[in-house]
């Protein structure tokens, strides 16, 4: 936990009591067996679980903390690429904020669900991704996909036609890598000085 201290001393504008919660934060993360959420945290440190959502409240600046992080991480001399990456996660319950029909690519298809994308640097020659940035995909008003048709016999003959664009399709029209200049704009900004830092 060395370098997240010394990362946390060179940030500006942040107390000492948010050190010290931080830095018990990153180290009891590693430990929790099962589910990270508050009362889990609180039974693996000496924080109470009303300490952690009071926390949670503050701001902490996290893209900043990350790019100090991988200054210190990442060796010079290798290569490092910026990659971006959505994926699905199946989610239940009628009040799960920004649940929707998202592509899944292990079904083959759009499920309901949750949809989040990640911005990692890579070190190409390490094959090591560091996470940049994690957000979670807005969801925006979507049809229900069709129930499939049932399939006809193999040994059916059939006319083939040529299949008309699916005007009202379930597949989400916007995601964040279409959209990058609007939801990653803090990360646009970021980037740059990663390229610069290593010679790109």
């Amino acid at each position: 936990m060395k370098i997240i201290e010394s990362i946390l001393q060179q940030m500006p504008g942040i107390s000492q009591p948010q050190k010290k919660f931080l830095i018990t934060l990153f180290s009891t993360i590693l430990l929790v067996y099962g589910k990270v959420n508050f009362t889990n945290l609180s039974r693996y440190s000496c924080l109470s679980e009303k300490t952690y959502r009071r926390h949670f409240l503050k701001s902490f600046n996290f893209p900043q903390f990350t790019q100090y992080f991988l200054e210190k991480a990442l060796n010079r001399e290798h290569t490092v690429i910026a990659v971006i990456d959505c994926s699905f996660l199946r989610k239940s319950g009628k009040k799960t904020d920004g649940k929707a029909y998202f592509y899944n690519g292990v079904a083959g298809k759009s499920e309901e669900g949750l949809e989040i994308s990640v911005i990692s640097i890579v070190e190409i020659e390490t094959r090591l991704s560091y996470s940049l940035s994690v957000q979670q995909t807005p969801s925006r008003p979507q049809i229900k996909p069709a129930k499939k048709l049932p399939q006809k016999p193999k040994n059916c003959w059939s006319i083939k036609t040529r299949k008309k664009p699916d005007s009202q399709s379930s597949t989400p029209d916007i995601t964040r890598v279409d959209d990058g200049s609007t939801t990653s704009k803090e990360y646009s900004l970021l980037l740059p000085n990663f390229c610069t830092l290593f010679g790109g």
